[in-house]
């Protein structure tokens, strides 16, 4: 009998216009430590032939910043440098348009407390976009922009609690 492929979430990795303002937001926020220090990458540096046969033969430039979370789970932060990045000057509005035009919508992160998670995520420059609800008994969860428009959901508990609890389990 074959076995069973096993899967972890290894990273997820943001383009944004400004990789030390992300840097900074991601780290005093949701508290993600950055391992060494922002990186120039270019296509003739040691590890440019690896970036370039990702990017294409048009990638010529990139700031990075590797941070990596609490359970071990990474962040990439990208400053495409040449060709420059041409994401969103500033943040797009949350609406139907950027939940159903297929792709990533969200991503979550689990917090202790949501609340305070989301407070500091506003007052650090991040936007509400919703409420906080309660989507099992005794378990909260809240949307937030950061500043760059990438919503992220604050969920109180793992992502399997949540539906055990949701399937009465």
């Amino acid at each position: 009998m074959p076995t069973k492929p096993t899967l972890n979430v290894n990273h997820l990795a943001l383009s944004v216009p400004d990789i030390g303002a992300a840097v900074d937001w991601y780290t005093s926020v949701f508290g993600f430590t950055m391992i060494g220090s922002v990186m120039e990458v270019n296509k003739n540096s040691p590890t440019g032939p690896v970036i370039s046969s990702i990017y294409g033969e048009e990638f010529e430039q990139v700031k990075l910043a590797i941070l990596t979370s609490a359970n071990g789970v990474g962040l990439e932060i990208f400053e495409f440098v040449r060709p420059k990045y041409n994401g969103p000057k500033r943040r797009v509005d949350w609406c139907p348009d950027t939940y159903t035009k297929g792709g990533v919508f969200h991503f979550c992160f689990t917090v202790a407390n949501v609340e305070e998670t989301a407070r500091r995520a506003i007052e650090s420059g991040g936007k509400n976009v919703g409420v906080l609800v309660e989507p099992v008994e005794g378990e909260q969860a809240f949307f937030v922009q950061d500043p760059w428009g990438n919503v992220i959901e604050l969920l109180s508990c793992s992502f399997d609690v949540l539906f055990l609890k949701r399937l009465g389990g």
